[in-house]
């Protein structure tokens, strides 16, 4: 009789301890999956990366680097895309941007189609020209000037009581910011018009 309580109390405690040791394993689970971090893709925002991200598709990709004299932080390509054996083929323009103040962190990357670029080409002089009109002696705390590409990239001028300076970032979701003198913006125009002169020749 004894042993048969025993068993019964050591089969009471041993489903005691399997429920509690369950329960505080669904809670830690619930605790993992509320820390999770969920990765989100970009949505792809121009026809350079559709045809690049075209599955089943054999794909050549030419690359050809701009000269912006910028250093590291910013990166130039004009690229042409094809697809072997079919007449399509995409144009434009890869930026890539690395963080200054965080080393580690990914650079970004914004890819726009050659209509694009043909635009943003332009504005690079007309936001030079806005800026010199701004006196900062209205009633404006500060202004902005910026163009932003379907694919993330954006440039932008913010002019207030400090001295105006100009930002390219990259990237939909996560952007990737650096900063320029806006002396520099003809610079950047150069750039831009030759890696036109390069997708316009091919």
């Amino acid at each position: 009789m004894r042993a048969l309580v025993l068993r019964v109390v050591t089969a009471g405690t041993l489903s005691l301890v399997f429920l509690l040791g369950t329960a505080a394993g669904a809670a830690a689970q619930q605790r993992e999956r509320r820390g999770v971090a969920v990765t989100l893709d970009p949505p792809i925002a121009t026809q350079v990366e559709a045809l690049l991200a075209a599955p089943n598709t054999l794909l050549v990709t030419d690359y050809y680097y701009i000269d912006t004299r910028f250093g590291p932080n910013l990166r130039i390509d004009a690229v042409i895309v094809g697809a072997i054996g079919s007449p399509t083929r995409a144009k434009g323009l890869r930026v890539q941007v690395r963080d200054k103040e965080n080393r580690s962190r990914q650079e970004g990357t914004s890819y726009m189609d050659l209509d694009e670029l043909t635009t943003l080409a332009r504005a690079p002089t007309s936001m030079a020209e806005l800026a010199e009109k701004w006196t900062g002696r209205d009633d404006r705390r500060a202004t902005e000037l910026s163009f932003t590409s379907a694919g993330g990239f954006r440039l932008a001028i913010r002019q207030s009581a400090r001295l105006p300076r100009a930002y390219l970032s990259t990237g939909l979701l996560d952007p990737v910011a650096t900063s320029i003198e806006i002396s520099e913006l003809g610079t950047l125009k150069v750039a831009f018009d030759e890696a036109l002169a390069i997708l316009h020749s091919k």
